[in-house]
């Protein structure tokens, strides 16, 4: 990879890696999508056996997964801060790859 590339790539990820954790507004983990039947003996889960979809998101921290729920008025926004986590840890590892390319540059002495 050419160093005035590498450089501008590097420049261009940075900046987008700075905007994205400056707004703060990511979540770390998955979202898992549960099925499951309210208890109400009316409704349609019990009699016709649609059951409800509530989605939660799956954390996993110091070795202890908790499953936290998330009400339908945040699913959307919850859902963009799963995504906006993923794009910050491709990001960094864009940004790590690139220094990797780089230290190899430096090794061959092509700088």
């Amino acid at each position: 990879m050419n160093r005035k590339y590498m450089q501008q790539e590097l420049n261009q990820t940075i900046s987008h890696l700075s905007n994205l954790v400056g707004k703060g507004s990511f979540l770390r983990g998955s979202p898992v999508i549960m099925k499951r039947v309210c208890g109400n003996s009316n409704c349609r889960c019990k009699l016709e056996g649609k059951l409800h979809t509530s989605l939660y998101i799956s954390k996993n921290k110091d070795g202890a997964r908790s499953m936290i729920y998330v009400p339908k008025n945040l699913e959307e926004e919850v859902k963009a801060k799963l995504i906006a986590y993923k794009k910050v840890k491709d990001l960094t590892e864009k940004i790590s790859e690139i220094n990797y390319s780089d230290l190899e540059a430096k090794k061959k002495g092509d700088v």
